[in-house]
């Protein structure tokens, strides 16, 4: 099986918009994002589903997703935080990971999730990195 994209964003084979990066797990921005600051917690061991999280592990995601969803609240100064995580359906990478998306009052979710958006560019991309990669180093 040829080595997920994800595995390869860990091992800096795939260039990322990296806001977070520890021991255990890594967080950047999404390339589609669906609001701006959308960015995507993984752990750096290739874990398809939350299913096969051993357990000893799921402590320590829970602190990470609560850290990083606070530093994409005050990076992008959003109202709120939309987490999500799907496990075999709608999952478009099967390594695990977190999606922790800015949500503003009176910027509904449109279709749910879709159409997702894109940076106007890369200066734009680096701003939101920036900017999250900044807040989360300030509450750690």
């Amino acid at each position: 099986m040829e080595e997920c994209v994800f595995c390869k964003i860990i091992k800096n084979e795939i260039k990322a918009s990296i806001v977070f990066e520890n021991d255990r797990f890594i967080a950047f921005l999404d390339k589609s994002p669906i609001f701006k600051g959308h960015t995507l917690l993984i752990p750096k061991e290739h874990i398809e589903t939350l299913f096969d999280f051993p357990e000893d592990y799921l402590e320590e995601l829970a602190v990470e997703s609560k850290l990083i969803a606070e530093g994409v609240k005050k990076g992008t100064n959003c109202d709120g935080i939309l987490l999500i995580n799907n496990n075999v359906v709608s999952q478009s990478v099967p390594h695990f990971h977190v999606h922790i998306i800015p949500r503003e009052k009176g910027k509904p979710l449109r279709g749910f999730m879709w159409p997702r958006t894109k940076y106007k560019d890369e200066v734009e991309e680096e701003g939101f990195k920036e900017k999250i990669s900044k807040s989360i180093e300030m509450l750690k």
